[in-house]
């Protein structure tokens, strides 16, 4: 009862990172990385690199994927999945071509997640461990009676396959984009004269693309 108690909790904070990562879908989201491939195309920064033999899975503009990050993505989207669709997930995975596919994915997820760490930092955009740490303590799923409860907050984080250090980044990676579209949105995050910069990047990003790197 306890298991599937547990479970059931993974599964709803699995839930909740899903509805941060929603927004990925939002036009505002697709106008932000349209900005950021232009602004990097513009100061002539290089692209993607994909690691090959060398020990990054990618590198975005400088910046290393290492392959340990990635491979622990990909076990933790195998875990996510396995959650999800029980016995029907053990089919998919005999699956090459859908387990190569489900790398691709990951990869790209965390090429985005780079970009977007790196477009905050150009906003002057970042989210503290103080506010990723409130973030976690004011998550219901995480607390008994009330109280954050840490020993059920490791054990949760545990059956969604992820350590209490990976959950507090993938939490922050979803709070800052979160942060960049409310900045996009023209909230308070919003720095002077952005808008007007924002606005002059987005009618010049029409025509340009991005290839991402395959696994």
């Amino acid at each position: 009862m306890l298991r599937e108690l547990k479970s059931s909790t993974a599964e709803r904070c699995y839930t909740m990172m899903d509805n941060l990562r929603t927004a990925a879908n939002s036009v505002v989201l697709k106008i932000i990385f349209g900005i950021i491939i232009v602004s990097f195309i513009l100061t002539g920064v290089s692209g993607y690199l994909i690691g090959g033999g060398k020990n990054y899975a990618a590198k975005v503009n400088g910046q290393e994927i290492g392959r340990g990050q990635f491979e622990n993505a990909v076990a933790s989207e195998r875990n996510r999945m396995q959650q999800q669709l029980g016995d029907q997930f053990s089919e998919l995975a005999a699956n090459e071509n859908y387990m190569k596919t489900m790398r691709q994915q990951v990869l790209n997820r965390l090429i985005d997640e780079s970009l977007l760490d790196q477009y905050a930092r150009e906003l002057g955009l970042s989210i503290s461990d103080e506010q990723v740490k409130q973030a976690i303590f004011q998550t219901q799923a995480f607390q008994t009676n009330g109280k954050f409860d840490n020993q059920r907050f490791s054990g949760i984080v545990a059956q969604m396959g992820m350590t209490t250090d990976q959950y507090a980044q993938a939490l922050r990676n979803q709070l800052t984009t979160q942060q960049l579209i409310n900045a996009i949105a023209g909230t308070d995050f919003m720095l002077p004269g952005e808008s007007d910069q924002l606005a002059a990047l987005v009618s010049q990003q029409a025509g340009w693309s991005a290839k991402r790197p395959s696994t």
